[in-house]
């Protein structure tokens, strides 16, 4: 009985071993005729940039500006409302803002 729980065990240490053992194949080398483009140089690529000024195409429609702050629901985009956003202020300041709602309403705040 203790030679086959002996041999067991040595067969459960040799596992690990056996998948450590395993190796993957090689990784092929691309061709040397491959049509990769070369890198340009840092001068060749700063050619390339506009002259500091960021140029938006033409149909573009502008970024909107948001809100930091509301005082009614007709101040905030469609889809959304104008509710208190920080529970209760601590300097009596306001935290209205407008915010997508939860099933129609404002989402309650802790």
């Amino acid at each position: 009985m203790k030679k086959l729980l002996l041999v067991l065990l040595t067969l459960l240490a040799l596992i690990p071993g056996v998948q450590l053992l395993a190796q993957t194949p090689p990784v092929a080398a691309p061709p040397a005729s491959s049509t990769v483009a070369p890198v340009p140089d840092v001068e060749q690529f700063l050619a390339t940039l506009p002259d500091g000024k960021p140029q938006a195409p033409v149909d573009s429609v502008p970024a909107p500006l948001f809100m930091a702050g509301c005082t009614s629901n007709s101040q905030c985009p469609t889809g959304q409302l104008c509710c208190n956003a920080c529970g209760i202020s601590p300097d009596g300041g306001s935290c209205l803002r407008c915010v997508k709602p939860l099933r129609g309403h404002c989402p309650l705040v802790g």
